[in-house]
């Protein structure tokens, strides 16, 4: 890889809330602000602390952190997809169209087929996270230098 770009278009202010405190609350605010994603910012805010005070950080640590964060994506996926993306798709607005019926079959909330077991799986990559980080959500055993 030479070359790689994001853009976060979306913002939340939160980086407000954190200005003239100390360093140390990002890691206890900034996994606070989201439910699905808080480990990120958590990884994220510990991240940025090592940076900015040139901390090692053991091999173990970082495993440990990746495990996490992978757990942590593995959750987000489906429960993005079934319940902030899917169940849109069984909005009455769609009812012309010839998959709608499929759609509120599969996706409507609390009761489609598809809807039920992707939410439920969703919650199983989180055990994981909650072994290493004590609870999920909301965590915050990730720390500068571990």
């Amino acid at each position: 890889m030479t070359s790689a770009w994001t853009e976060a278009a979306m913002f939340r202010g939160f980086e407000i809330i954190l200005q003239g405190k100390d360093p140390q609350a990002g890691l206890v605010v900034t996994p606070r602000i989201c439910g699905i994603c808080g480990g990120s910012h958590l990884y994220k805010s510990a991240y940025a602390l090592d940076t900015a005070w040139r901390t090692h950080v053991p091999p173990n640590a970082t495993l440990v952190r990746n495990i996490c964060q992978a757990a942590e994506t593995l959750q987000s996926i489906p429960r993005y997809f079934y319940a902030l993306f899917a169940i849109d798709l069984t909005n009455k607005n769609y009812a012309k169209s010839p998959l709608y019926a499929e759609a509120v079959r599969r996706f409507a909330p609390y009761v489609g087929t598809s809807y039920q077991p992707g939410v439920v799986l969703s919650g199983k990559p989180v055990e994981v996270y909650a072994i290493f980080g004590g609870q999920w959500p909301h965590s915050s055993f990730m720390v500068p230098g571990g």
